[in-house]
């Protein structure tokens, strides 16, 4: 008889750095620590409590506890549940966060990072006594605790808010009115009152001054529902004026006592509030509610406090409700408020883009990612279903026109850029309706040398000192060209881009397709979009003032790249040498350079 072999239990990394940790408290850890019979939550594999008697929390129990992908995650201290908002670093559920992460090392050695844990906790237990301390640390991290307390209010109160609080914050140096749009869901909701459905809404979007918020929900998809408009009142408070959980208004009066103690009684936020509410008394529209909102600004960081309708029409006071708030400016969605001068100078910038393709779609958006502030993207073409090999458009744009889908997508995506598509012929718009001054640079991405030519001839008369870039790729994406050519040192009306190519490349090389001047070259999307990371970091250096002579910029790949398209081309001194296939080369030369060389 064949005896089949026991089954071997053959632990994970993860149970072997569990059970170490087990055996280690459960016998030396005796001495501080003890098991706890509370895991409470279901990703907690064990739990011990920790007493403590420490000057402020007096006789306290604090839980340690490993998961179940300890030491990928790393072990959990909690506190008691209710000292949250009272002391930094502790969140709603009582998790502290003491800011150790997981090393390679804890799965040979899973009792260090619990040693290292169990000394944050030690450092913090001394830090707090600190008065000054926890106030500077809630001060550093104040969105972070303020949006628990936004948190831990509604859980309290049960108020409802909307979903999503969002802003599109401008600089503000004073106090300036804004707009709201407001959408609430259509159908029966969850709402239990009519108060309850006038505050509760799938989305709030708050603009500043005159700007539409409305207009900038439907540009961006977030327009759902039905629209309730309101007011806001954004408040710049001083850089230097606590925002701790002791500083918090908790009610109208208060909020109302720290608006006139930030503006030196120059504003009141009861007096706008029923300004606003006796201007909406008088509108057609005087049953609805709408919403109104106080956002108070520090450091170009929004603390929003929505007022609730009356309980009891002029019978009881609005309330005020604390709410988190998502800026949604293009500071933020594209530099998170990081290094915003150069973003500032983009945004007036204008780039005329020709050629919407497989390496224009991309640098266009790359391009209004960077903060550029308007394009214009010309291309007479449609897309079709071939193109979606390589494309940033895709099937669903098949039929449309390549200019107006990349434009929509653009603006619908990114936060304060100007598109304006261009169904053109290239050369009939631009020998007609271009002049000098209307560009602030302009792009090439059709790869063609009629286009090419064709700017060379019409560049003074269309576009003055303006600076023409143009950008292709060489078949295969063995190589990829950035070219910048100034007023002083232009492109040659005779296209001379044999003489920055990478290689001659054979006729039979186009693959040719069975319709009329049809064709295309093989080469994939990672082809296109590096060349178009390549040629977009060369373009921003050109609009920011970086470049001033004519230059060629050039991407190559190298010789055992080559070797592998079994393609006789000629190659050039610009291949690098290389047995790896995915070597390649960065090469910078002056246009004259290029031009010179025979």
């Amino acid at each position: 008889m064949t005896h089949l072999p026991e089954t071997i239990n053959i632990l994970s990394p993860f149970q072997l750095a569990i059970k170490a940790v087990e055996q280690w408290l459960d016998d030396e850890g005796n001495a501080f620590v003890s098991r706890s019979s509370r895991n409470n939550a279901r990703r907690k594999v064990a739990s011990w409590d920790l007493d403590l008697d420490h000057p402020l929390l007096g006789k306290a129990r604090v839980q340690l506890s490993i998961v179940h992908d300890f030491p990928a995650s790393t072990p959990q201290i909690h506190f008691p549940e209710r000292l949250c908002l009272q002391f930094p670093h502790i969140e709603e559920d009582g998790r502290f966060c003491h800011g150790v992460e997981s090393s390679p090392d804890d799965y040979t050695d899973p009792r260090g990072i619990v040693i290292e844990v169990l000394k944050r906790l030690y450092k913090y237990l001394e830090d707090i006594v600190n008065p000054a301390w926890v106030m500077a640390e809630f001060q550093r991290e104040r969105l972070a605790y303020w949006n628990r307390f936004c948190y831990l209010t509604y859980k309290k109160q049960g108020t409802p808010t909307p979903r999503n609080v969002r802003a599109a914050l401008r600089s503000i140096a004073e106090v300036t009115e804004g707009k709201i749009a407001s959408y609430h869901a259509r159908g029966p909701g969850r709402a239990s009152s009519r108060r309850d459905m006038e505050l509760r809404s799938t989305t709030l979007l708050v603009t500043v001054g005159t700007a539409d918020p409305h207009t900038l929900a439907v540009r961006h998809g977030w327009s759902k529902g039905t629209l309730v408009r309101g007011e806001a009142l954004w408040i710049p408070i001083p850089n230097d004026c606590p925002w701790t959980p002791i500083d918090w208004p908790k009610s109208l009066d208060e909020l109302e006592q720290l608006v006139r103690e930030v503006t030196n009684d120059g504003h009141s936020a009861t007096a706008w509030l029923k300004q606003k509410i006796a201007q909406n008394a008088q509108e057609k529209s005087a049953a609805d509610y709408h919403p109104k909102l106080i956002i108070l600004v520090q450091d170009r960081t929004c603390f929003g406090y929505l007022i609730t309708p009356n309980l009891i029409p002029r019978l009881t006071a609005p309330e005020v409700v604390p709410v988190e708030i998502e800026r949604v400016d293009a500071d933020w969605a594209l530099a998170r408020d990081h290094q915003t001068e150069p973003l500032e100078r983009r945004r007036q910038k204008r780039v005329l883009l020709i050629g919407c393709g497989s390496i224009g779609a991309p640098i266009a958006d790359l391009l209004a990612r960077a903060g550029i502030g308007e394009l214009h993207l010309a291309d007479k073409e449609n897309f079709s279903i071939e193109n979606c090999a390589r494309h940033l458009l895709g099937a669903e744009h098949v039929g449309q026109s390549k200019a107006t889908a990349l434009a929509d997508r653009i603006r619908r995506q990114t936060p304060d850029i100007q598109t304006k598509p261009l169904r053109v012929l290239a050369t009939d718009w631009i020998s007609q309706m271009c002049s000098p001054g209307q560009y602030d640079l302009v792009i090439d991405c059709t790869g063609e040398g009629t286009v090419r030519t064709m700017l060379s001839r019409f560049r003074t008369s269309a576009f003055g000192d303006t600076g023409i870039i143009h950008v292709w790729i060489e078949p295969h994406g063995a190589a990829a060209h950035t070219v910048y050519v100034t007023k002083d040192s232009p492109w040659p009306s005779d296209d001379p881009w044999d003489k920055v190519n990478a290689a001659s490349w054979p006729p039979d090389v186009r693959v040719q397709l069975p319709a009329c001047s049809s064709g295309f070259h093989v080469y994939g999307a990672a082809d296109a979009w590096q060349t178009a990371g390549f040629a977009t970091e060369r373009i921003l250096s050109c609009l920011d003032g970086d470049v001033s002579d004519s230059t060629v910029w050039s991407w190559v790949r190298s010789s055992a790249y080559f070797d592998k398209l079994n393609v006789m081309a000629a190659r050039t001194s610009l291949v690098p040498i290389s047995d790896s296939s995915f070597e390649s080369s960065h090469i910078t030369r002056s246009l004259q350079s290029v031009l010179s060389h025979a």
